[in-house]
């Protein structure tokens, strides 16, 4: 019994397989009669005949659904052998459901009832007896659905032929999904091809255009490619009248033929060209048949493409295209015409600054060559006048080149007085006779006034009379007014006014030059005397600032001293009340530490002697150990704090120490007052030595040491912030010098070598005998000197300071000091490293 189930179910396994097998072989067949087909109506018919002969079914039509007109497009549908042509159906029924439910539908009996039920009526042929309604999936979509209908059969289609149906409605649906694909590639390959042709040719008319100034070639080039470019009937281009303020034809074509001239106002309301003028903005108008027309031409244009030419701000006119055809103008059409519109707004403004430029060029040629002689010979008369340096050579110059070059018959040269307030005439000339000023200081008549306030050259016509008035400026300074005079009316054109402003310029360069050297002597004298106050002054701010510190901490400790001896005063009766006859020595004791001990802290070495008594007294119970210890610490006690537990444990411990502290303040304010003295008594004697002055040139025996140390006391103030000064003294014999002299030389180095050093390194001042001379070396560790400059650092006027922060005299005067002791001084320097400056005085 067993044997013969076994057998059984192996048959069935076998049929099994035998059905999967030819299903395979049935998609199999499908995929390969699909393969390499790209067409949408090939691939259709293929499948469609293919599901007809495999189910045997009498009708079969694939369905694709057009989502633009929501309807299906039946490209396949065949009955009883019979082929229809493609076709649409409606959304509705059978087809509906399987759409909206992505689900398959198979009725193999009662279909009339079922049709009634989904609402799909028979629109064509027989009413079947079996169908099935399958759904075609792309993706996530259903895009379609195929149908198999037996008309004379019931259960004429099964479960697996549904199955397998779907199977192959997948492979239908991957097929036209490849060939929509394709169909949307080789559409996209044809558009790049036309687009790319589009901006070949658009390219080629922009090379053109751009490099053609014969307007009318330019017009027709134009016509030609739009033709080519563009569907066109009529063409024309409309330019902007600025006398009639209308715009003209000036090219146009239509069918090939020349069109009739014609002008439009720019506010005519029914022309396109003129309501594009005037919104300066692209109109496109499509047309229909038979609409009213206010067109350019006899041609019925439908479309038609109107584009303003602008450049910058400016209207240059309207170009426009039209064709019969309608709608021809999408969005590829707007932008090639908006391109050529473009390339003709360019070669429009390429014209006309041609023609500009001509027209410049031919008058400027006309002035040049008359201008070049005028020049010329401006430049010979410029060189001569403001090659003087004397006034009166000045103003002879320029009497005879004005009454030479220009209608004269009475010329002035003022100069401005009393703040600019009053003239004096300083050459006046009436009919070649010299007129004579006596000195006099003159009221500033208007004209004269006008052309000073102004600055700039002022006609004046008056009774025929003719005048020019310009001033003789030194860069933003008036310095006079020049002016000449002509009985004739109008004498003075535009050429007279260059003339004249041209050598009132002279003039005015030579009067300044010749002012400028006769103010240089006076300010070189009294340069070097300003560079001598400024090194006292320097000095004098260093030794005010110097003693200014001792004096504010004898104020500060003479306070300190008045509050400390109040509260002591007041202490001391009931303190010794308090202690015993031992702690009272104690107690003295403890002040004598801060009497004897002359060690000072700072505030980092004070902190850590701090906790280090605190654990002391911690360690023997003394209650605020914290407070007590910075006390001894104050009282400079703290290595005898053992010796004080005595008083440091007392009831009145904390009376206690705060009186000492301020028995110990008065101690330690006393000793800081006389240091404070005795470093106000040594500036005072440094400055003293320093100020010394000897008017009587003879020579002293000084002291070289004490010479530099003098210098070095009064510049303490700035050294003793960053920098440190090493003395290297040898000993030597005194030099008899002019000491004040030697003073400012050294003054000078040694203020430098802080300048170069910014306050921060090194300054060592050195004195050694070679020979028969004294050698002073001052050597800093600052920027250096540049080689390029070191041969002009003992010129006058010379300095690598900023402006305002040197006039370039102190090492000129250095040298000449030096020289004056019949010295010599030599410079070392290397940039980064520092700078020596040598003094080489005789012995002798």
């Amino acid at each position: 019994m067993s044997t013969a189930h076994g057998q059984g179910r192996d048959s069935v396994s076998a049929q099994l397989m035998a059905q999967r097998e030819a299903d395979l072989a049935i998609i199999n067949s499908v995929q390969t009669a699909l393969t390499a087909r790209l067409q949408l109506a090939d691939i259709c018919t293929i499948v469609g005949d293919r599901i007809q002969q495999i189910f045997q079914a009498q009708v079969v039509n694939i369905a694709l659904l057009a989502r633009d007109t929501q309807q299906f497009h039946v490209p396949y549908y065949i009955e009883r052998e019979l082929r229809e042509p493609p076709h649409t159906i409606g959304i509705f029924g059978f087809r509906k459901h399987v759409l909206e439910s992505r689900q398959a539908l198979l009725f193999n009996e009662n279909l009339e009832r079922q049709s009634i039920a989904y609402g799909n009526p028979v629109l064509r042929g027989e009413t079947a007896k079996s169908a099935a309604f399958i759904p075609m999936i792309s993706g996530d979509e259903v895009t379609g659905v195929v149908t198999l209908q037996h008309l004379d059969l019931e259960f004429a289609f099964s479960e697996a032929d549904v199955t397998l149906l779907k199977t192959i409605t997948n492979i239908l649906s991957t097929a036209l999904e490849n060939a929509r694909l394709f169909d949307e590639t080789q559409k996209l390959l044809q558009l790049t091809a036309a687009r790319a042709n589009d901006l070949e040719v658009i390219g080629r008319i922009g090379r053109e255009f751009t490099a053609c100034l014969d307007m009318q070639a330019v017009f027709h080039s134009l016509a030609l490619n739009v033709h080519q470019l563009l569907k066109t009937n009529t063409f024309f281009v409309l330019l902007m009248n600025g006398n009639t303020q209308k715009l003209d034809m000036v090219f146009g074509m239509e069918n090939g033929a020349p069109l009739a001239p014609f002008s439009l106002a720019l506010d005519d309301p029914l022309a396109m060209s003129s309501r594009c003028a005037r919104t300066r903005l692209e109109v496109v108008r499509h047309m229909r048949p038979g609409e009213p027309r206010y067109l350019a031409g006899n041609c019925p244009n439908l479309s038609n493409l109107y584009s303003p030419l602008i450049v910058g701000e400016r209207l240059l006119g309207v170009m426009s295209v039209q064709t019969m055809e309608s709608n021809a103008y999408g969005e590829r059409e707007q932008s090639i015409f908006r391109t050529l519109c473009s390339y003709l707004t360019i070669a429009l403004d390429n014209a006309a600054a041609l023609q500009a430029q001509h027209e410049a060029e031919a008058q400027r040629a006309a002035t040049l060559e008359q201008a070049n002689a005028t020049l010329e010979q401006l430049g010979a008369i410029g060189r001569e006048i403001t090659g003087n340096l004397e006034q009166a050579a000045v103003l002879s110059s320029l009497d005879r080149h004005v009454r030479a070059l220009l209608d004269t018959h009475s010329y002035r040269i003022y100069r401005l007085r009393q703040g600019g307030s009053k003239l004096s005439l300083v050459l006046g000339i009436d009919n070649d006779q010299r007129v004579d000023s006596n000195g006099e200081l003159l009221d500033i008549e208007p004209a004269a006034a006008l052309c000073i306030a102004e600055q700039q050259e002022v006609l004046d016509a008056q009774a025929g009379t003719s005048a020019i008035y310009a001033p003789l400026m030194a860069g933003e300074r008036v310095l006079g007014v020049m002016s000449i005079h002509t009985p004739r009316a109008h004498a003075y054109g535009e050429r007279d006014v260059a003339i004249f402003r041209t050598l009132c310029a002279y003039g005015a360069i030579a009067l300044a030059n010749s002012d400028t050297l006769a103010a240089l002597r006076k300010a070189q004298a009294m340069i070097i005397q300003q560079e001598k106050m400024a090194s006292l002054g320097q000095l004098v701010a260093n030794v005010a600032h110097e003693i200014n510190t001792p004096i504010g901490a004898i104020k500060a400790s003479g306070h300190n001293i008045a509050e400390a001896l109040e509260q002591t005063l007041s202490n001391l009766p009931r303190l010794f009340q308090l202690l015993a006859e031992p702690e009272q020595q104690l107690f003295i004791d403890m002040l004598q530490h801060t009497r004897q001990s002359s060690e000072i802290l700072n505030t980092r070495e004070e902190r850590a002697l701090t906790n280090q008594v605190m654990d002391t007294l911690e360690q023997a119970g003394i209650s605020a150990a914290r407070r007590k210890a910075a006390l001894l610490v104050e009282l400079r006690a703290h290595a005898y704090a053992t010796n004080y537990l005595g008083l440091l444990q007392h009831r009145h411990a904390d009376f206690i120490l705060d009186t000492a502290a301020s028995m110990a303040s008065i101690v330690s304010s006393a000793s800081n007052i006389n240091t404070a003295v005795e470093r106000v008594a040594k500036i005072v004697f440094a400055l003293k030595s320093y100020s010394r002055v000897d008017s009587s040139g003879e020579l002293r025996e000084v002291d070289l040491r004490q010479s530099l140390d003098t210098v070095l006391t009064i510049y303490q103030n700035q050294t003793k912030q960053g920098i440190e000064v090493v003395r290297n003294y040898q000993p030597i014999a005194p030099l008899r010098c002019l000491p004040d002299e030697l003073n400012q030389v050294w003054t000078n180095l040694i203020y430098n070598a802080i300048q170069a050093m910014q306050n921060q390194g090194t300054l060592t001042i050195s004195i050694e005998q070679q020979g028969n001379e004294a050698v002073v070396a001052i050597r800093d560790t600052g920027c250096g000197i540049p080689p390029e400059i070191r041969d002009r650092i003992f010129d006058a006027f010379f300095t690598t300071k900023p402006a305002g922060e040197g006039s370039g005299l102190g090492l000129d005067i250095v040298r000449k000091i030096v020289d004056k002791h019949h010295g010599r001084i030599t410079v070392d320097s290397e940039a980064g490293v520092g700078t020596v400056f040598a003094v080489h005085l005789p012995l002798q």
